[in-house]
């Protein structure tokens, strides 16, 4: 489940993606509200998982998956999709005027959904109108994600917090079998009652187990 954080009008989701397989899965909603014209500027340190979400972005607008790599080298990559989708990496950039001998062109710009790594090295030459997303990763998996509309992407922001939500599993709480998100501190309980009235279960011995409950099993549920 994501977090909001509102700022002198701008908004700041949270989110925290337990695998690459999510990542890329929100990247494939999110890509159902581009339009043309839209830039996703997205930063992180090497390995973060910009890729991933680039390559989900992509496959979510009707890319081949197999064509979408990290485009380091020739910093910039033209996919065909519903919509032209133009994948830059600007890590070794100094503007946007260094992709004019590939065929970068305002029309371009205009017509394809561009998506940015390393998106910081321009930050000058960025449109106002733009999504931001700041990658960082806390596991081998693990992601957060911290997403930031400008200009019309904050009129979808609550459809990009509904992303969000879609995208975050869940699973029954063992205790009273509501729904439960990953990402709840509590998990896999839907709240601390929960997972106290579980310990419980075990003193009023509803359930068995073949030894005593021992410091270390209580200090688990901590």
């Amino acid at each position: 489940m994501g977090t909001r954080v509102t700022d002198n009008d701008t908004t700041t989701l949270h989110w925290t993606s337990p695998s690459n397989a999510r990542t890329i899965e929100f990247g494939q909603l999110l890509a159902r509200l581009t339009h043309a014209g839209d830039v996703i500027a997205m930063n992180g340190p090497l390995g973060a998982g910009k890729t991933q979400l680039v390559r989900g972005i992509a496959t979510g607008l009707g890319a081949d998956e197999r064509l979408v790599s990290s485009p380091t080298f020739v910093l910039m990559c033209e996919y065909p999709g519903k919509l032209p989708i133009v994948h830059v990496d600007a890590y070794r950039m100094q503007g946007l005027s260094d992709l004019e001998s590939l065929g970068w062109s305002d029309e371009l710009l205009g017509e394809a959904v561009t998506l940015i790594e390393w998106a910081d090295r321009i930050a000058d030459d960025l449109p106002d109108d733009r999504l931001e997303i700041a990658i960082g990763h806390t596991g081998e998996e693990q992601r957060t994600l911290s997403i930031e509309p400008h200009g019309s992407w904050q009129n979808r922001t609550e459809l990009i917090a509904r992303a969000i939500e879609q995208v975050s599993p869940t699973r029954p709480c063992p205790t009273c079998q509501n729904p439960v998100k990953e990402t709840v501190k509590s998990f896999p309980f839907c709240s601390e009652r929960c997972r106290l009235a579980d310990l419980g279960g075990w003193f009023d011995e509803k359930y068995r187990i073949s030894r005593p409950i021992e410091q270390r099993d209580i200090e688990a549920q901590d």
